[in-house]
């Protein structure tokens, strides 16, 4: 494909945020449960918008209404990437219209998409430590096999670490997924008192929160649109970016910088 036009982090945004609107329009037509996540999180409580450093969105949804919409969510415009693809071990819905590359991905061996938004599940869990930090290493374990797995093998020229892109490509990334969905959704989301997203963040791995943290919302200002936050908003974030998160601005090595180059389709 002959990419001609690179958009700019503005032109991103605009994007990104044209896919939230549609994504919020669909799940409050079909009463699926979702609130912004991470970095939009922090945008919307913070600086009604976008936070400065950052031009991407986040969700996340309980893992029974994760599985409705990933299933039943698309147009001619905007499609999922399913896990089941093999690319990441959460959903992403992207722009048909555009193409983005990230570093650090095979696309020999994977399609590039388009501009995108990722949708984390979130799922029960037991409120037993033991429990949560075997699963939370089980987890990242897996994850960093399906994150090998889609790399090049010779990624940054490092022949000797080649060996470690090979095992996970022998196990195949399709595998490490469903391996991550196993372990992530043995409890049931609505039946469980604990709720966890099994992704570190910048301050660590975040660990379980109790549901009630969820099971109210709030609609939030961001980019001049209302979506849906948990109205445990505030517990939410102080796990995830510290009890300073409204006054503290992290320090430019601090902050987490996606290396990716966009582009308008012909």
């Amino acid at each position: 494909m002959d990419k001609k036009e690179r958009l700019s982090p503005e032109e991103i945004k605009q994007i990104s945020l044209d896919i939230l609107k549609d994504v919020a329009s669909f799940c409050d037509d079909h009463h699926i449960r979702y609130y912004l996540a991470c970095g939009t999180l922090l945008g919307a409580v913070k600086y009604q918008g976008f936070i400065p450093w950052d031009d991407d969105i986040d969700i996340m949804m309980p893992r029974p209404d994760y599985k409705q919409f990933i299933e039943s969510y698309g147009s001619e415009k905007y499609r999922v990437l399913k896990p089941s693809a093999g690319m990441f071990f959460y959903a992403k819905v992207y722009d048909t219209e555009t193409l983005e590359e990230e570093v650090g991905i095979d696309y020999r061996k994977n399609r590039p998409i388009g501009v995108n938004i990722d949708v984390f599940p979130l799922d029960g869990i037991v409120n037993d430590e033991k429990t949560v930090e075997r699963k939370r290493k089980t987890s990242s374990f897996l994850e960093t096999l399906l994150r090998l797995s889609n790399q090049p093998i010779f990624y940054r020229k490092n022949r000797l670490k080649a060996i470690n892109r090979i095992i996970p490509r022998i196990i195949g990334s399709r595998n490490l997924v469903r391996m991550i969905e196993k372990n992530a959704s043995q409890y049931d989301y609505d039946s469980s008192d604990y709720v966890i997203r099994y992704k570190d963040t910048p301050n660590g791995f975040t660990g379980a929160l109790n549901r009630q943290v969820y099971e109210k919302t709030e609609d939030l200002s961001f980019e001049g649109y209302r979506f849906h936050v948990p109205a445990g908003y505030d517990e939410w974030l102080k796990r995830f970016y510290g009890n300073d998160y409204l006054i503290r601005t992290p320090a430019a090595e601090e902050r987490r910088s996606h290396q990716r180059v966009s582009y308008r389709k012909d």
